[in-house]
C-alpha cells in the first residue's frame, strides 16, 4: 500500500496553493479547469496530454509569494510580473516530474506578439493558459465581467487568435463562465484530477517541490527542512523502528512545516528573538500544518507531523501532550527538529558546533522536555549521523543555489526580451 495515494498528493497541493493569498484561493483551480475544457474541444491531444497540462496549469502560480507582484498580477499587469513565473518554472523543472512541461508556466504571462517570436515547444500551450489566467483575474475582479470584449480587445496582441476562439468554443460546449461563476466546477475537476496517477517516486518529488517552493521564501527555512528530514531518517535507521515507522517518520518530517506557508516572511526572517505575539503567530503553523494535511494522509504521519512541538513533560505546543502520550517517531522528528535549528544558520545566529549542540539536547533530555533514548542515540552517533546528513543534503542545497543563480540569469534574459524577434535563449 503506497503510504500517500496520489489523489492525495493532488488534494495536498490544491489545499496548500490555496493558502499563497487570499486574492488567489481557486485560482489554481479555475485557471486549470478553463485549461482543459479548451484542449478537450479540440483535436491533437490525448487524454493523458490534457492531463498533463492540466496538472501543469494547475501549479502555475506555484512560485508567487511576493505581494507587489500579486498586486500586479490581479490588477491585470504583466509587466515585471516575472518573479513567479521564473521560480514557478524552476520549481517544476528542477524539483518535479513535470520538467518537460515547466516551459508552459515560464512563459504564461507573456503576451502573444513576443510570445509568438520565441522558438518553444510549448508556446501555444503557455498561450491559452495565459488567456484561461486572465478570464479568471476579470472573473475575480468583477461580478458581471465582459470576457467577450477582452478577448475581442485583445486577440492578436495578448492573445493568439487561436486560443480565443479555443475558449469561445470550449465555453459554448462546457458553459465555462456558468459552472465558475455558480461553483459546480469544483466538482467535475475533482473528476478530472481524480485520474492523476503518479509512482511512489513521483509523489515524493511533488511534495518535496510543494515543501520546497513554500519554503523558498526564507533560505534558512529551506536548510532546516531539508536538514530536519534527513536527520530524522538517520536517526531512525538507528534506532530499530520498523520500515512502517521509518518511512512515515521520514514523511512526517519532510511535511511537518508545511503550515508555514501562512507565516510572514518577517517572522520567519526576524533577525532577533520573536516577540510574544510574533511567537504566538508563529506556533499557529502547527494547526495550519493539520488544517492543510488532515484530510489527505495517513493519522500516522499526521501526527508526527503535528506534535514535532511537544514536549514530554507537557510543556509543548500546541496540545500539551505528554511522554506517555507521544510515540517513538514523534519524540524523534521533535529532536531531529531541535537539531537541525541549532546546526543551522539562521538570521539571527550562526550554526552551533558539536560540543553546543549535545549540551543542549542532553540539557532538555535531563529537564523532561525531549527523549533521552533518541538523544542517548545521537550522542552515540552524532559524528557517524551528521556526515551522512551532509552527504544526504548535500545535492539538495546545491539544488536550492543552483535555482537562486539560475533564477537570476533568466530574469535578465527576459525582462531585456528582444522584440526584433530574437531567438531567446532560455536554457540557462
Amino acid at each position: 500500500m503506497d503510504i500517500i495515494s496520489s489523489k492525495n498528493v493532488v488534494n495536498i497541493i490544491r489545499k496548500t496553493l490555496n493558502l499563497i493569498d487570499d486574492r488567489l484561493i481557486h485560482h489554481g483551480e479555475r485557471v486549470c479547469y478553463i485549461l482543459h475544457k479548451m484542449l478537450s474541444c479540440e483535436n491533437g491531444y490525448t487524454n493523458d496530454q490534457i492531463l498533463s497540462y492540466t496538472f501543469t496549469a494547475l501549479l502555475h502560480d506555484i512560485g508567487a509569494y511576493k505581494n507587489e507582484e500579486l498586486d500586479k498580477m490581479i490588477q491585470f499587469e504583466t509587466i515585471n510580473v516575472w518573479g513567479h513565473s521564473i521560480y514557478g518554472y524552476l520549481f517544476l523543472k528542477y524539483l518535479s516530474p513535470l520538467d518537460d512541461l515547466a516551459e508552459i508556466v515560464l512563459y504564461h504571462h507573456l503576451d502573444y506578439y513576443k510570445l509568438n517570436k520565441l522558438n518553444s515547444p510549448f508556446g501555444k500551450i503557455a498561450g491559452y493558459l495565459n488567456l484561461a489566467d486572465r478570464i479568471d483575474v476579470c472573473l475575480m475582479n468583477s461580478d458581471n465581467p465582459d470576457i467577450e470584449k477582452l478577448v475581442k480587445d485583445y486577440s492578436g496582441v495578448k492573445f493568439s487568435q487561436e486560443a480565443v476562439a479555443a475558449f469561445k468554443r470550449a465555453d459554448e460546449v462546457f458553459h465555462i463562465i456558468k459552472h465558475i461563476k455558480n461553483g459546480s466546477y469544483l466538482e467535475e475537476l475533482n473528476r478530472i484530477l481524480e485520474k492523476v496517477n503518479f509512482s511512489q517516486s513521483e509523489i515524493e518529488m511533488y511534495l518535496k517541490m510543494l515543501i520546497y517552493s513554500i519554503d523558498f521564501r526564507s533560505e534558512y527555512t529551506v536548510m532546516h527542512t531539508i536538514t530536519t528530514v534527513s536527520v530524522a531518517d538517520e536517526i531512525g535507521k538507528r534506532m530499530n523502528l520498523t520500515e512502517y515507522e521509518r518511512s512515515i517518520l521520514h514523511y512526517g518530517a519532510l511535511l511537518h512545516d508545511i503550515g508555514k506557508i501562512s507565516t510572514p516572511i518577517s517572522i520567519l526572517e526576524a533577525p532577533r528573538k520573536l516577540t510574544d505575539e510574533e511567537m504566538n503567530i508563529m506556533k499557529n503553523h502547527v494547526l495550519m500544518s493539520e488544517h492543510i494535511l488532515k484530510d489527505y494522509i495517513q493519522p500516522d504521519i499526521l501526527e508526527i507531523a503535528v506534535r514535532h512541538h511537544e514536549k514530554l513533560d507537557g510543556s509543548g505546543y500546541y496540545r500539551g501532550l505528554k511522554n506517555e502520550q507521544l510515540t517513538l517517531p514523534q519524540k524523534i522528528l521533535a529532536v531531529a527538529d531541535i537539531i537541525s535549528a541549532l546546526c543551522g544558520k539562521r538570521s539571527y545566529k550562526e550554526p552551533f558546533n558539536k560540543e553546543t549542540i549535545l549540551n543542549i539536547i542532553t540539557k532538555d533530555s535531563a529537564n523532561g522536555k525531549i527523549c533521552p533514548k533518541t538523544v542517548g542515540c545521537v550522542t552515540c552517533y552524532y559524528d557517524e549521523i551528521m556526515d551522512n546528513v551532509n552527504k544526504n543534503t548535500n545535492k539538495q542545497l546545491h539544488i536550492y543555489a543552483d535555482i537562486k543563480l539560475k533564477y537570476g540569469n533568466l530574469y535578465k534574459k527576459l525582462v531585456s526580451l528582444d522584440l526584433s524577434g530574437k531567438v531567446i535563449n532560455y536554457n540557462v
